[in-house]
């Protein structure tokens, strides 16, 4: 047995080396596979990992951003955005895309986006190994497909497990959507800096133009900016951006999308860079009308729709108009400030006089300063260069604020620099932003005491269409839109109503004589009132047209008394008064309070012959997705035309004067409108104390109301008039918006019920003969029928007296 055992060890040949190493390979054969099989369970482990609850793919259809809604004035100006913050974009379809914009933005981020299926794989690997090796973040790995799915559908998190659910979602992404979805998806995403969005909005914001109308190397400058959206963009880093402009336009020539002649010719070609403020200049005009259509917009829509829903909103608002009254406005309040000494110096003190203040107002001043206090600071520095004025409130340092500043310096041709408005030793009346303490007034700031406001309003009489609106000095310094929002007592601006209600009754007509003199009146509770006239004075007999032209109060509550407190109301509320009436004798005098906007509508009733509507501000709206709104007028009528246009020619007096009753010729309360070379019908107003300041009026196709007054209520000043006041400011607008009308629209009388007649200006009677009167209007019916009594018979004098004895 053991030679057998033997014999048989020695019978096995030992094996070759080549045997061995192919028996090697066959090991190393299975292990590989086996590792193989390892890897793909594991990666097939990993991506069902991470595969788990992934969105469901985007559809193309599916797509709705967020979007900028724009305003636009009615010639076509933007002059507003909404949308969230940092979120500006506006949705272009491919084809408005130019291709070369297209291959820009492939050839700096994914020049084989065309043929790959989602993912680059060789690029993965190489990142991979890099990221191993130097310990870095995974860099250029993803494509064109794999940054719309991250910026579409996930949310930011750790890179590794993001990179493995966009190769996921890429996948599926191209199995879904074609090559030109995807780009489409991608060029309206891709974030370029500014808070835009999207390369419509980027060209818009970088270049001033569509991107439709991009050249190469402005299609390369913005696809450039894909790498550091905020630090390479040529607002803040011209160098780098066009670096990187260069990087994009050799990208564009070594991956076959241009020429290399075309690469040189864009490289050596500078690009001009258009701010915002250039290319939409007037981006920001119109902030209170802008304001009231954003709150009436998202009571009709809702927040979100305002906000994100590409809404492209056309509205009433004439730019030249409504920049003729900012500028009226403006230069109405300077002027008053100048009579009122505001927004200046109250005097100046001398040098010596400096420390003798600062020690009384110590001594009157000396806890914390208030801001509804007024106080009166001592300049003691005016620092040019960095614009500061230094002031100080005994023991108390403050810097100036210095706004509104073309309120405080002037605007255009009439700025004063600092140092020529201000100097040591100036004292100015301030109130504290804030309160201020003597123990923390490091930091203090004040500011000038407030002045009056304004309010403007030109609506067209037909449409309804509101074509301007100033609703204060300065938006940025005060929102409250006074125009809109502010209820004041309208003055005698009111008595048009009332004289309007009369000629409809037939209780008046332009020729009734009523006695301006001292009468006494009966309030309800039995209370008595005895209205006076502005000037102090009383006139005797006096015609209706001089009346009203003249703004008479005992004169118009006469005509109250006649025509009744419940006709005058119910008339009143039909012609456009949507406010509460007061219901006594004082209504005639302007007392109920309503929004310049509503009183001047209400007159646009009369220039419209008698039609009602409202205030229209918007034309149409239209959304992202093409469906529009369309806003029309509705008008009714309320009013005989007759009637209608008796008013307009008693407003006309008020302006081009009258005759009075010594036949003498008279110029009306608002006289100073005669310098717009127009024919104007018009009403003053000014209510007690001089607290508001009115002018209501009309040429045939555009109706405005000025006011001025102080958002507190505080008086405006002794001799401080509707026409004085507000006049200006009404009648610079009028001369600015008509600039280019050479030929004056005049006010045309109803085909029927309107005739004219030869009258005696004492009596109101038909006048004996031409040159012993005027000619008078009337409504057909109403003209008088008398004659006046000769010489021979009685003086007219003396006729009037018998009548109202």
């Amino acid at each position: 047995m053991a030679k057998s055992r033997s014999s048989s060890r020695r019978s096995r040949k030992p094996r070759s080396a080549g045997s061995r190493f192919v028996s090697f390979l066959k090991w190393m054969l299975v292990l590989g596979i086996l590792a193989g099989l390892a890897g793909v369970a594991g990666l097939a482990g990993i991506f069902y990992y991470y595969g788990r609850d992934l969105p469901e793919i985007l559809k193309r259809e599916d797509y709705n951003p967020p979007q900028v809604s724009q305003v636009f004035a009615a010639g076509g100006e933007l002059i507003a955005e909404f949308h969230t913050p940092g979120e500006r974009r506006t949705l272009v379809p491919l084809d408005r895309i130019p291709p070369v914009v297209q291959n820009a933005f492939m050839a700096a981020e994914d020049a084989e986006f065309m043929t790959h299926s989602g993912v680059d794989y060789v690029g993965l690997v190489r990142a991979v190994y890099y990221a191993l090796r130097y310990d870095q973040g995974m860099k250029g790995t993803s494509t064109i497909t794999q940054q719309t799915i991250k910026n579409l559908m996930l949310t930011p998190e750790r890179a590794y497990e993001r990179k493995i659910k966009e190769m996921i979602l890429a996948r599926e992404l191209e199995e879904n959507l074609t090559k030109e979805d995807i780009l489409y998806l991608y060029l309206n995403t891709i974030y370029l800096g500014h808070g835009t969005h999207g390369v419509e909005e980027a060209s818009q914001h970088y270049f001033g133009k569509s991107v439709s109308d991009l050249n190469v190397q402005e299609a390369a400058l913005l696809a450039g900016l894909t790498s550091g959206p905020e630090a390479n963009t040529p607002f803040r880093n011209p160098e780098g951006a066009m670096r990187r402009r260069t990087y994009v336009l050799r990208q564009l020539w070594e991956k076959g999308f241009i020429e290399e002649g075309v690469y040189r010719d864009a490289d050596k070609t500078e690009i001009e860079i258009v701010p915002r403020s250039t290319s939409r200049p007037h981006l920001g005009s119109a902030p209170y009308f802008v304001e009231h259509i954003r709150q009436d917009l998202m009571e009709r829509y809702g927040e979100e729709k305002v906000y994100t829903g590409g809404l492209r909103i056309h509205t009433t608002l004439d730019l030249d108009m409504q920049l003729a009254a900012e500028r009226a406005a403006r230069q109405g309040l300077r002027a008053y400030d100048d009579r009122r000494k505001f927004f200046q110096a109250q005097r100046r003190l001398a040098e010596d006089d400096i420390p003798k203040h600062i020690a009384r107002q110590h001594k009157e001043h000396s806890g914390t300063l208030r801001p509804t206090q007024v106080y009166e600071a001592v300049v003691t520095g005016v620092d040019v260069e960095n614009d500061r004025v230094d002031v100080q409130l005994g023991q108390i340092k403050a810097t100036l604020a210095l706004t509104p500043r073309t309120r405080i310096l002037g605007e255009g041709s009439e700025a004063k620099p600092l140092d020529e408005a201000f100097a040591r030793g100036d004292v100015l009346r301030v109130q504290p932003l804030a309160e201020i303490t003597p123990d923390h007034s490091d930091s203090a700031v004040v500011r000038f005491e407030t002045s009056a406001e304004a309010a403007l309003v030109a609506i067209d009489p037909l449409t309804r269409e509101v074509k301007a609106l100033v609703g204060g000095y300065d938006f940025g310094a005060n929102k409250y839109n006074h125009a809109i929002q502010a209820r004041r007592q309208t003055g005698s601006a009111f008595k048009t109503l009332v004289y309007a209600a009369a000629l409809e009754t037939r209780n008046i007509t332009p020729a009734t004589v009523y006695l301006d003199s001292p009468t006494v009146f009966k309030l309800p509770g039995g209370e008595s009132w005895s209205p006076r006239n502005s000037d102090g004075k009383w006139r005797g007999p006096i015609r209706v047209r001089e009346g009203l032209a003249s703004s008479r109060n005992v004169v118009s509550v006469r005509v109250l008394n006649d025509v009744t407190l419940p006709r005058a109301i119910e008339f009143s509320k039909r012609v456009g008064v949507q406010s509460p009436i007061v219901n006594n004798y004082t209504m005639v005098m302007g007392s109920s309070e309503m929004p310049p906007i509503e009183i001047t509508n209400t007159y646009a009733t009369f220039a419209a012959n008698g039609q009602l509507a409202q205030p229209r501000f918007l034309n149409r709206v239209e959304s992202a997705r093409g469906d529009r709104d369309l806003f029309q007028t509705h008008a009714e009528p309320v009013l005989a035309p007759e009637v209608a246009h008796l008013t307009t020619s008693l407003l006309q007096s008020a302006v081009d004067g009258y005759i009075d009753s010594k036949g003498n010729r008279r110029g009306g309360t608002a006289g100073l409108l005669r310098a717009v070379g127009h024919p104007i019908a018009a009403k003053t107003g000014t209510t007690n104390e001089s607290r508001d300041a009115w002018i209501v009026g009309y040429i045939p196709d555009l109706v405005v109301g000025a006011w001025v007054g102080f958002g507190d209520n505080r008086s405006l000043g002794p001799r401080q008039y509707g026409g004085s006041v507000a006049g200006p400011i009404f009648r610079d607008f009028l001369i600015a918006a008509l600039e280019d009308r050479k030929v004056p629209l005049e006010f045309q009388p109803p085909v029927t019920g309107v005739t004219t007649a030869q009258i005696d200006p004492i009596t109101g009677k038909l006048a004996r003969s031409a040159d012993d009167g005027f000619e008078e209007v009337f409504m057909v019916g109403t003209a008088p029928t008398e004659y006046a009594p000769s010489n021979e018979e009685d003086s007219g004098e003396n006729f009037l007296f018998e009548q109202f004895q």
